[in-house]
């Protein structure tokens, strides 16, 4: 049966979507493989908006082996694993790059179709040519006061700000067309043992005696939200601070969490390597102007066989904005919720 399908994973090609969404970046392209029994079926392009090109099956067939390769190592995270290995494709397949010619092509995409010589429509794809969006972030690993009156961190697990940027941007620019960009900060020190800092941790989490009130090993978002905000950095959209623990309101221990409409988040000592482009996931959706409002940044995504209506756990693994652990994988249908924040 012929169907367009997804080459190299967490690139911008969702083949679960009936029928399956494409994210190019403007000025960039992107590789799909048409599944055509047969070989003979033409696309039928916009010629205006697109370029699209048939290229070399072998060349691909070889940098799939080597992924596959890297992704088999005993040490590969697992998420990552799954969201990334690509699959195995028979003679069948075909291969083309596209590229958009003069604009974007916003959402829901331009369809491109794969037909017989008859005419008859086969296969389809919608394509979206988007601009790439940057967002400014900071990182701050919290710090305090520790032996001899040298500072320490309050994580046990402190990021590495470069570290971090690097998974955000591998996941968001290929699938979303959004990039972070880093903007220097220095670590924030809360040196407890001030009476000021006493009074301000003290009202934060209701304790009336603020002589003995230190910043608690465990951050209750909601609680310390006011006084995090105080330290946020100037000039970054998104502030992202690092501790050792988080508690939310049921008691658990999150990896990360997200501030509505403080334009801040939390990672926490326990975080997973996508933690920090989950909780992106979480500040970008709050900005979502969907009627429909299909993400808005309060729950999380689940992936459901769409024939028994239950959890797909191959597929829901993936997920970046899954709950109880990030994956990887952004769905066509949400970059446009996540691209609503308003800047350029």
């Amino acid at each position: 049966m012929a169907a367009f399908r997804e080459v190299f994973r967490r690139s911008g090609v969702d083949e679960r979507r009936t029928p399956p969404g494409m994210v190019i970046r403007y000025g960039s392209s992107n590789i799909v493989a048409l599944i055509d029994p047969g070989k003979k079926l033409k696309i039928d392009p916009n010629s205006h908006a697109l370029d699209i090109k048939e290229i070399d099956g072998g060349e691909i067939r070889r940098q799939l082996l080597q992924v596959r390769e890297a992704l088999s190592e005993p040490d590969t995270d697992k998420q990552l694993q799954a969201a990334s290995m690509p699959a195995t494709f028979d003679g069948d397949a075909r291969f083309f790059e596209i590229k958009g010619r003069k604009k974007e092509i916003g959402f829901p995409g331009l369809e491109v179709m794969a037909r017989t010589p008859g005419g008859k429509i086969e296969a389809r794809i919608f394509v979206a040519v988007l601009k790439e969006k940057a967002i400014k972030v900071a990182f701050r690993n919290v710090m305090i006061p520790g032996s001899g009156s040298v500072p320490a961190f309050h994580a046990k697990n402190p990021c590495s700000e470069q570290n971090e940027l690097l998974v955000m941007n591998s996941i968001w620019r290929s699938q979303a067309a959004i990039s972070f960009e880093l903007v220097p900060s220095e670590w924030l020190v809360v040196d407890d043992s001030l009476p000021s800092l006493k009074k301000e941790i003290a009202d934060a989490v209701g304790m009336k005696d603020a002589s003995h009130a230190t910043l608690p090993a465990e951050i209750d978002v909601e609680k310390m939200k006011g006084f995090f905000a105080k330290h946020k950095v100037k000039g970054a959209h998104l502030t992202v601070f690092c501790v050792d623990k988080l508690r939310s309101a049921s008691g658990g221990h999150p990896q990360g969490a997200h501030v509505r409409g403080l334009d801040m988040v939390f990672i926490s000592s326990q975080r997973g390597h996508s933690t920090s482009a989950h909780e992106a996931g979480h500040f970008l959706g709050y900005y979502s102007t969907s009627s429909t409002k299909q993400w808005d940044s309060r729950g999380h995504t689940l992936e459901l066989d769409p024939k028994t209506q239950k959890v797909d756990q191959a597929e829901d693994i993936k997920m970046l904005m899954r709950e109880g652990g990030a994956g990887w994988k952004i769905p066509y249908d949400l970059v446009k919720e996540f691209r609503d924040f308003p800047a350029k």
